[in-house]
């Protein structure tokens, strides 16, 4: 049987970090540290900052796990290798039925309604569809981008490259823009009142900037297709998540000048904007983070079904997941299972439904990496003649980093319980319904 094939350099797996980070979140999430937690501008700049430096210490310490076990997978094949069946079949289950398909849905439909506010900012016209109807357009976007990566891998990577290319250059004019564009004197800065706060609610609020950040990881996920993957790998998630950090830092450094532009609006983004381009910056800004979610949809149909090609390669999912076209080169059946999923969720949820979905499970999709992070410690202290001990490439000031990632995880994940029991405690009884599927499906295959 045909099994995946390394293909893919270091700009595709960069480009697929890069990707999978800069969305909507880099546009939305200081809106809410400035407006709603009341937070100063020098504080949510070092948030940006703490939440960069989180996520490269992930990816340092996910760069040594990569490649010591270059496999397709991410965090699955880590997991399997170091704790067994179980904890990376949980990884996988959540992976299959929220972690990829539901921020592909919930994405999709994001981008289908900021083209239509653009539209009506633009036009001054109402667009008159349905809500039904625009699910249905929203539904084409997954469609089309899962035939992009099922036709060759060069095809898929050739589209994914142009996709973050392009926004990389937009995102980086657009940064360098603004500093030349200066609010008029007599607009005062809206300061907000000193925040007082419990100590986890901080937890809350870096857990609010990870959210922009999540994707640091993507290229782990492609280690089964990437040339020279023990060097190219750890270059790629670092390299891109520094760039995505940089980027982050400079955007909201000019957001937050903009801050009392327009006292009728608590959009950061849309005042700076407006600001450079005048009575089209909304629009103008509505069309744009729609083409970057593109890329960002783009990326996740490329990198899941690599997780569910994984399981199925170890029994632990249908074998028809495993099977690659010769002539193609691709997961299709894989990349067709997930693309049902999440335009199941597209027509079923809508957008209130999938963000719903996606707030509940944020729980779980942070535990995998932190127990993934743990497992490369415990390995290394543990089992000293395993490949994850003797591994290829090791992190500057080892352990440090992991460490690291280790301690701001757990207290965003302890602030997450207390601010958002219900939702964390649902994530978890999902994760749980997950290990009695895998105790009935290893029954099944006996």
């Amino acid at each position: 049987m045909a099994r995946l094939a390394r293909q893919l350099g270091f700009v595709t797996a960069a480009f697929t970090v890069i990707g999978s980070m800069i969305g909507s979140g880099v546009f939305r999430t200081s809106n809410e540290l400035y407006f709603e937690a009341h937070l100063a501008t020098g504080i949510i700049l070092a948030l940006w900052a703490l939440g960069g430096l989180v996520a490269l210490a992930g990816a340092l310490s996910y760069a040594e796990l990569a490649a010591a076990y270059p496999e397709a997978g991410g965090e699955f094949a880590y997991l399997y290798r170091i704790f067994g069946k179980l904890p990376a079949f949980l990884t996988g289950f959540i992976s299959l039925t929220v972690g990829f398909s539901a921020p592909i849905a919930f994405t999709s439909l994001v981008i289908v309604d900021l083209v239509a506010r653009g539209y009506s900012a633009a036009t001054g016209a109402q667009v008159q569809f349905s809500n039904f109807r625009l699910q249905l357009i929203a539904a084409f976007i997954p469609v089309i981008l899962a035939i992009f990566h099922i036709a060759r891998v060069k095809v898929g990577e050739g589209l994914q490259n142009f996709l973050t290319g392009l926004k990389t250059l937009l995102v980086i004019a657009v940064a360098i823009a603004l500093f030349f564009v200066t609010a008029p004197a007599a607009v005062a800065t809206i300061n907000p009142p000193p925040a007082t706060m419990d100590f986890w609610k901080w937890g809350s609020l870096i857990l609010t900037v990870m959210f922009a950040y999540s994707g640091w990881n993507a290229a782990s996920y492609l280690g089964g297709e990437v040339k020279d993957p023990i060097k190219n790998l750890p270059r790629a998630m670092v390299v891109g998540t520094l760039v995505t950090c940089a980027i982050y830092l400079i955007l909201n450094f000019n957001f937050l000048r903009f801050a009392g532009l327009n006292r009728e609006t608590t959009d950061l983004a849309v005042n700076a904007f407006t600001a450079l381009l005048g009575k089209v910056g909304g629009a103008a800004l509505s069309f744009l983070i729609a083409f970057f979610l593109v890329s960002s949809v783009s990326a996740e149909v490329m990198i899941g079904p690599r997780v569910y090609y994984a399981m199925a390669e170890q029994g632990l999912l249908f074998k028809k997941l495993a099977e690659v076209k010769p002539k193609l080169g691709t997961p299709a059946f894989a990349i067709l299972l997930q693309t049902a999923i999440s335009v199941v969720y597209i027509l079923a949820f809508g957008f209130g439904g999938t963000l719903k979905l996606l707030i509940f499970m944020g729980f779980a999709l942070s535990f995998f990496p932190w127990l993934t992070i743990f497992g490369l410690l415990y390995a290394h202290y543990t089992r000293r003649n395993a490949t994850s001990a003797q591994r290829p490439y090791r992190s500057p000031f080892f352990p440090l980093f992991p460490a690291v990632y280790l301690v701001a995880s757990a207290f965003m994940m302890i602030a997450s319980l207390i601010y958002q029991t219900r939702e964390s405690l649902y994530a978890i009884g999902i994760t749980a319904g997950g290990a009695i599927v895998f105790f009935v499906w290893q029954k099944v295959k006996r």
